[in-house]
């Protein structure tokens, strides 16, 4: 699992873990801290080199794994034109990249029955004011994943993606800091622990793709394959998105009582 010190991470590992997965978690850095059950390895997924070696390494262990649970995410919203090239870059190694390369290498490694999942967005149908490389990043993973699915059917490989919309963790308040787009709050916020939840499930019963919630999921559709009405409803949408935005940062004020 990539991300697994992360919001959703976090959470699925706790499950995986009580479900009786051993889980390898690849990170930056790896943990110190010894958790049963849960083997820490050390990876940037900004450098190729990196998830070469640690993948590997689990090869010359003879490791199969059951499942590649794809985590990790990164956003940076800015403007085009005022674009950072190191964003740029991290954005689509971190979104894109490396689950394409990190599941390339570890295939060998994936028995019949195997699962790769990829916690994927909302923002692969839904094109994000402020966000495109990120956008740009989950559109390309979308395909991926689809074009994935059907290279390993045959080897009785299962391939899952799952689309939140906005997920209250750390990762999202960082998201706002920055000027995220108010889309992410038409609907509430799901929590970690629901996503996770989503996951696991998929684990057990596949399916290819998971919209949450699944009334975004039919809308983002329909608007995708229809832009000019997706043009005339986005007002309605970032209206409400703000709406929403101002509701969820004042339920993250400190109560006074």
């Amino acid at each position: 699992m990539t991300g697994a010190a992360g919001g959703i991470g976090g959470r699925l590992v706790t499950r995986l873990v009580a479900q009786g997965y051993h889980v390898l978690a690849f990170s930056r850095k790896a943990d110190t801290a010894q958790q049963p059950f849960v083997t820490s390895i050390a990876c940037d997924l900004t450098q190729p080199a990196q998830i070469e070696a640690a993948v590997a390494d689990l090869a010359a262990k003879k490791i199969n794994l059951q499942a590649i649970v794809h985590c990790a995410g990164v956003i940076t919203p800015q403007r085009m034109g005022t674009t950072n090239t190191a964003c740029v870059s991290a954005q689509l190694m971190v979104n894109l990249e490396a689950p394409i390369l990190l599941t390339m290498l570890a295939l060998p490694l994936l028995p019949a029955g195997a699962h790769i999942v990829f916690i994927n967005s909302m923002a692969a149908l839904v094109p994000l004011e402020g966000s495109s490389i990120y956008t740009a990043s989950k559109f390309g993973l979308r395909g991926f994943a689809l074009s994935l699915a059907q290279d390993v059917q045959k080897r009785g490989i299962h391939v899952s993606s799952v689309f939140p919309g906005a997920v209250d963790t750390p990762m999202l308040r960082r998201e706002i800091d920055a000027g995220g787009s108010p889309l992410n709050f038409v609907t509430a916020p799901a929590t970690a622990d629901e996503i996770a939840a989503i996951v696991q499930k998929l684990l057990r019963v596949p399916r290819a793709e998971v919209f949450c919630p699944s009334s975004d999921g039919v809308l983002a559709q329909l608007m995708l394959m229809m832009p000019r009405v997706w043009r005339l409803v986005l007002p309605v949408l970032l209206k409400k998105g703000r709406k929403g935005q101002k509701k969820y940062l004042a339920a993250q004020q400190p109560s006074d009582k």
